[in-house]
């Protein structure tokens, strides 16, 4: 008896393949209702404000951008400066006031686009003061830009402005929850190294440089709790997601979340950041949670919530005609947003380096401390004519606090020594060589020559190209 074997008739798989993406665009276009996010919206808008007055209430834009005479700048953005004092104080005071207007919806998708614009002037002005956090504000600004998330409980949608809709389509909830996925995953993948895992470094360094605290104090410095702490890190961020997508365990992972970042709040001192993700995580719950925590909290005040249980039912009937979706415009600029934050952290790869100590591929991928540096680096600068060299302390050109940042950071070195060689260059017309003599600890290891003391870094432009003068 012959064999015979089945064959799949062509063009059967492509439309299983049509099928299924019918089937999961069906799935993102439903209506579900707005409340998370517009709670979202609502607690981003109160953090960042928060965070610009705290910003100006500590004089930290007069310590920060006006005070130093240069700034390390990022590659191909030199040209960006502060602007003069007033000015720079009324812009992180617009910043606040457009931040304000996210949370109440008051022209939100006009106040989302000058916040995106004006965030990101300040923070490429001074590269020394790159945070994670601050590259998380600007993706969710640019979101707040794409997505229709002020048509419910917003200014914009009471006044008539928008169209008031009280569902949302589920692509909305999910773009949000993916935005906040990606810094957990990318976080925790990078934590997936010796030096975390085997070493439970830096977090041993960390920890008993904080034994004065009160309480807990005197049990950080024991080795035991690092390798525990360091575990349990890194399990966290590469897990969480998934805890929270799923409905059973959402409740117990979210109460991990508030303490995983209140602990990192209180022990590392790590500015806003713990606030952010703490109401940025408040997406994975279902999206009426608000109504159902309101509708609650009156029955357990024994006030009549009749009104606010008609307005929950009627969300599940809105007309599909009201319900706010994504545009096409937007759903073309998310996806090249979706891939221009899956090759930023993955970029490293196209080094050579080791990312953690060249730092090559290290602004914009989520490598949330894990790594401690400390080092000392001296320029030695050349008279190509007279053959005279002398030694230059980077606070020639910068102040401490950028100086300590820059003895670590390979490009940061490589800028200061151009400023460097055209302060000289400012003084007699001339130019100079400059050289720089790095040596740094990474993570407890003893300290190790970063930079080829032989490369002239004045000779060397600034780029994206692997660095040749970075020793391994």
């Amino acid at each position: 008896m012959l064999a015979t074997s089945r064959v799949e008739p062509q063009g059967v798989g492509v439309t299983r393949l049509a099928l299924s993406w019918q089937r999961l665009t069906t799935v993102l276009t439903h209506s579900t209702p707005a409340d998370s996010v517009a709670v979202f919206r609502i607690g981003f808008g109160v953090v960042v404000m928060v965070g610009c007055l705290r910003f100006l209430a500590r004089g930290w834009v007069d310590s920060l951008y006006l005070a130093p005479q240069n700034h390390l700048s990022y590659p191909y953005f030199d040209w960006i400066a502060p602007l003069p004092a007033p000015l720079m104080h009324l812009h992180m005071l617009v910043l606040a006031g457009l931040g304000a207007c996210i949370a109440l919806g008051y022209r939100q998708r006009l106040a989302a686009i000058l916040f995106t614009v004006s965030f990101v002037y300040v923070e490429l002005i001074e590269a020394a003061l790159y945070l994670n956090h601050y590259w998380f504000v600007t993706l969710v600004a640019i979101l707040l830009v794409l997505l229709p998330v002020a048509n419910h409980w917003s200014i914009d949608a009471h006044t008539a402005r928008l169209v008031r809709s009280p569902t949302v389509s589920r692509a909305v909830v999910w773009v949000l929850r993916a935005q906040v996925g990606v810094v957990y995953v990318f976080a925790g993948v990078a934590k997936l190294n010796g030096d975390w895992l085997l070493r439970a470094q830096p977090l041993k360094i960390w920890l008993a440089d904080r034994t004065h605290l009160p309480f807990v104090g005197g049990f950080l410095d024991e080795p035991l709790l690092a390798y525990v702490a360091s575990w349990s890190a890194a399990l966290f961020d590469c897990t969480i997601v998934g805890w929270l997508l799923w409905r059973r365990s959402r409740p117990w992972a979210f109460a991990v979340l508030v303490c995983f970042h209140l602990t990192t709040a209180a022990l590392f001192q790590i500015g806003l950041f713990p606030w952010l993700m703490l109401v940025a995580a408040t997406i994975f719950f279902e999206p009426d949670w608000p109504s159902r925590l309101a509708g609650s909290l009156r029955r357990s005040l024994s006030i009549n919530h009749t009104s606010l249980c008609r307005s929950s039912s009627s969300n599940s009937m809105v007309s599909p005609t009201k319900v706010s979706r994504i545009s096409k415009g937007s759903v073309v600029a998310l996806l090249i947003l979706a891939g221009v934050q899956l090759v930023l952290p993955l970029r490293h790869y196209a080094y050579a380096s080791n990312v953690r100590w060249s730092e090559e591929g290290y602004y914009w991928a989520w490598r949330v401390m894990i790594t401690e540096k400390a080092g000392h680096v001296d320029f030695y600068v050349t008279d190509p004519v007279s053959q005279r060299v002398w030694i230059v302390d980077p606070t020639l050109v910068l102040t401490d606090w950028q100086a300590e940042h820059a003895a670590t950071r390979p490009d940061l070195i490589h800028a200061t020594a151009l400023m460097i060689a055209d302060h000289y260059k400012s003084i007699d017309g001339a130019d100079v060589e400059v050289r720089a003599d790095a040596w740094v600890s990474m993570n407890g290891r003893s300290a190790r020559r970063m930079i080829n003391p032989t490369v002239d870094l004045a000779a060397e432009s600034r780029s994206l190209a692997p660095a040749h003068w970075i020793l391994p």
